[in-house]
């Protein structure tokens, strides 16, 4: 064998291997230029979004927690009004409830209120106690009979809304008077609401 084609076998190594690491090192050049050029035209507006978005969320979780602080101090309000009304209906309530030792007090009320309306009383009953309101009240029915014409009863019926205690009317009926067409004879049953 000549030198030369020995020669020639270690020469095309040589080039391959130099030709190798060159592909090799001119890929990895291209992979990492490859990887900058991602990050720089991909990644790096992608993460700018991301920042804006993120800063975008904390904004508006800032305005839901003011509006949601808003419609807290609003829902309070209206409960707080709610509650004060509900207090001033009770005490209003409460107020009007008479004791059931002063039942002389409230017939001598339904009595004023007669007179008040300008009808003829023949006469005012207390009746069986009927019940229990709410657990802790009586009803006491009172029995009123009168004559008047019908404005003066409508001026009894307004001037029962008016009294110191609760009486409310449970049932009435209207008589022809055989005696005085004019005057009808009226039944009414109220009853007191009493502790």
């Amino acid at each position: 064998m000549k030198k030369e084609d020995v020669q020639k076998p270690k020469n095309a190594s040589i080039y391959k291997n130099l030709f190798k690491i060159h592909w090799m090192i001119l890929a990895i050049l291209l992979y990492s230029m490859t990887v900058a050029g991602v990050n720089v035209l991909i990644l790096q507006p992608q993460l700018k979004r991301y920042e804006e978005l993120r800063l975008l969320k904390e904004n508006l979780d800032s305005i839901y927690l003011r509006i949601r602080s808003t419609d807290i101090e609003k829902a309070l309000t209206i409960l707080t009004a709610k509650v004060q009304q509900n207090q001033i209906l009770e005490k209003n309530f409460t107020a009007k409830i008479a004791e059931e030792k002063n039942l002389s007090a409230v017939l001598s009320e339904i009595n004023w209120i007669v007179n008040k309306s300008g009808v003829q009383l023949n006469a005012i009953d207390p009746l069986k106690k009927e019940g229990e309101i709410l657990g802790k009240y009586i009803k006491q029915p009172i029995s009123i009979r009168f004559q008047g014409n019908y404005s003066k009863f409508l001026s009894f019926l307004k001037n029962l809304e008016t009294a110191h205690y609760w009486l409310l009317i449970d049932s009435f009926k209207i008589n022809y008077n055989a005696h005085d067409p004019s005057n009808l004879i009226y039944n009414v049953t109220v009853y007191c609401i009493m502790s």
